[in-house]
């Protein structure tokens, strides 16, 4: 699979309800410990090697990010048996950003009480006026991926520089 399939494969997921690559893991650190959570792929960048995640700017993972905007991405396809694990940093678009008002404005409203409930984590309480308060976008910029195809035949794996998109092909 070259670069270009790669990022072909995850636009599709992005509009494609059930597509399997639709919602990787996401791990950030908290402090020295690993925190991973499921997240939807909203949109991604090919020319910057880029995949987009909407989130709620009152969790723990907004937080973990101020401080240290490393992190990784797991998705896994099961019917392909290919697990792509990307590595890079995050940027965060807070509310009021270009970037969110405009992804904020493309959402359906059902999607957008999402963000005016409580706080993730915290105690139910009332809703916040629209939600667009909690409402931010992460940018995770990859800087390598990890590609791996598990067969009977024999598993393949590559390491991907996506800067330069340099594949080279190691043992599983």
């Amino acid at each position: 699979m070259t670069p270009d399939q790669i990022w072909s494969t995850l636009s599709a997921a992005c509009i494609t309800p059930g597509h399997p690559l639709r919602t990787p893991t996401l791990a950030t650190v908290d402090g020295t410990t690993p925190s991973l959570r499921m997240v939807v792929l909203r949109a991604v960048q090919p020319e910057a090697c880029a995949l987009i995640f909407h989130t709620d700017t009152r969790s723990a993972k907004w937080a973990q990010l101020d401080e240290n905007p490393a992190a990784s991405v797991l998705t896994w396809d099961p019917e392909q048996q290919i697990q792509m694990r990307f590595s890079g940093q995050i940027t965060r678009h807070a509310p009021g950003s270009e970037l969110a008002n405009s992804a904020w404005d493309q959402l359906p409203p059902y999607t957008k009480e999402t963000y005016a409930g409580a706080a993730p984590g915290g105690a139910l309480e009332a809703t916040s006026s629209t939600g667009h308060d909690a409402f931010g976008v992460l940018v995770f910029t990859a800087q390598t991926l990890d590609w791996l195809r598990l067969s009977r035949a024999g598993n393949t794996r590559a390491l991907v520089d996506l800067a330069i998109a340099r594949v080279d092909w190691v043992a599983p």
